[in-house]
């Protein structure tokens, strides 16, 4: 009786937040003096969020630099030359607005979230920590502390160390070889001048997205960016995107560490999410999460946390991911529900089902004003253009049985694992079966 009530709940879910996450009648796209800017009227609420994107992530580093980027935002936001950190600190605690800064594999993004009545003067130090920060050294070496301490925490964490083993077999010879978050040698050495002279070098407008979703007048909007980022240099960037990191065959890296279980994830080349295949990729791996889960956890309780995804980066990868005392039979399993999916073609019911499941989750996870700024911007920012996003949902539904087949015969192989755990208990042929 609950299941039966709570399928037509998600369906009536999925329908209304259809309205509100696939209506792109008031995004517009407009440029201010070269910076391209996208703006998604929202009145249902008083929050804006404002992302400026910075392009190249990992194609814009090298070994010496990697962490820069999170070194140079963190520090901008302890003060600027109009807002010494004292003041700024003052602004935000008053207002409640909040800056924060993400980066990754392929670009970084500054971003602010405030009350609408409180815009104007939060925009006013947005761009001015973007453009103008101070970087004091105190500051900066505060900074840098603490994100040390989290580089050196990783190795503490097994999921975290796993992860850092697997992208570096993984995406070895590649741009993604170097941290966005940086490394222990690098952060270290990273100097004030450096920071500058990155700054000078890549804050350029045709580097830059911004990105604003909220409550906002257009004419505003333009007239607050023509007076701060607008005055940017323009600069001559045109946009490149890493190549697919393709393996000619299965390979296996094992760490040896005293652990209560053997962490396990094991990468494969995947399209990006401008490549047509994505989208069925995306459908077969959320096939593929939920029979592994079925399988290892609910039937054999080989494991607690069995998954299995695909990223959205630019060079993509799947993955299958599990924690297991007994990694050979754990693994034998999973692979057995990989192969099944090369063989055996979903039923129509077991399709309809995961597409559904996935669209909850896409218009639930869409539903903040960021969230759907973050979303225009992986399209735009993809090289497909903001206006494909439209499409999304169109595309996921289209989805056959026939193509989850074909996709998994098409990227399942040549599977690349890391294990962190006890080398004694891996048979190394059946990981590199695949």
């Amino acid at each position: 009786m609950i299941q039966r009530l709570i399928t037509p709940f998600l369906i009536v879910l999925v329908l209304g937040y259809a309205v509100i996450a696939d209506d792109h009648s008031e995004v517009e796209s407009f440029s201010i003096n070269g910076l391209k800017v996208l703006l998604k009227k929202n009145t249902a609420n008083n929050i804006i969020s404002a992302q400026l994107y910075l392009r190249g992530g990992c194609l814009n580093l090298n070994e010496s630099t990697q962490g820069i980027e999170p070194l140079l935002f963190n520090s901008a936001f302890k003060g600027s030359k109009k807002y010494p950190k004292d003041e700024l600190n003052r602004i935000l605690d008053r207002t409640a607005a909040q800056l924060n800064t993400v980066s990754g594999k392929d670009y970084t993004s500054v971003n602010l979230r405030c009350i609408r009545r409180y815009f104007n003067e939060t925009w006013d130090v947005f761009a001015d920590v973007v453009t103008h920060p101070l970087f004091d050294p105190r500051e900066v070496e505060l900074v840098r502390e603490q994100l040390l301490s989290g580089i050196r925490q990783r190795e503490d964490n097994p999921d975290a160390y796993l992860r850092e083993i697997a992208n570096d077999l993984f995406y070895a010879d590649h741009p993604y070889q170097f941290n966005a978050q940086g490394t222990e040698q690098s952060m270290s050495n990273i100097s004030i001048d450096q920071l500058n002279a990155y700054l000078s070098d890549k804050l350029v407008k045709s580097r830059l997205l911004l990105v604003v979703v909220g409550n906002v007048d257009k004419e505003e909007l333009a007239r607050k960016i023509s007076s701060t980022l607008g005055n940017l240099p323009k600069g001559n960037y045109q946009p490149v995107f890493p190549q697919t990191k393709l393996h000619e065959r299965a390979n296996i890296r094992i760490v040896e560490r005293e652990l209560p279980t053997n962490y396990i994830i094991g990468y494969f080349s995947a399209p990006g999410p401008n490549d047509p295949d994505f989208y069925p990729l995306s459908i077969a791996m959320n096939i593929l999460r939920t029979r592994v889960f079925e399988e290892v956890r609910t039937k054999r309780n080989l494991s607690y946390a069995p998954s299995a995804f695909v990223s959205n980066t630019f060079a993509n990868q799947g993955a299958i991911y599990v924690t297991a005392v007994d990694p050979d039979t754990t693994i034998k399993v999973m692979m057995s529900e990989l192969r099944k999916l090369q063989t055996e073609q979903v039923t129509q019911k077991d399709l309809r089902d995961r597409v559904t499941m996935y669209l909850t989750r896409y218009y639930l996870n869409n539903e903040t004003n960021a969230a759907q700024g973050q979303f225009l911007a992986r399209f735009e920012l993809s090289g497909q253009g903001y206006s494909a996003s439209r499409l999304f949902v169109e595309n996921l539904r289209k989805v056959t049985a026939d193509d989850v087949q074909k996709i998994a015969n098409k990227y399942f192989h040549n599977l690349q694992f890391a294990i962190l755990g006890n080398p004694q208990l891996v048979n190394q042929q059946l990981f590199t079966s695949m």
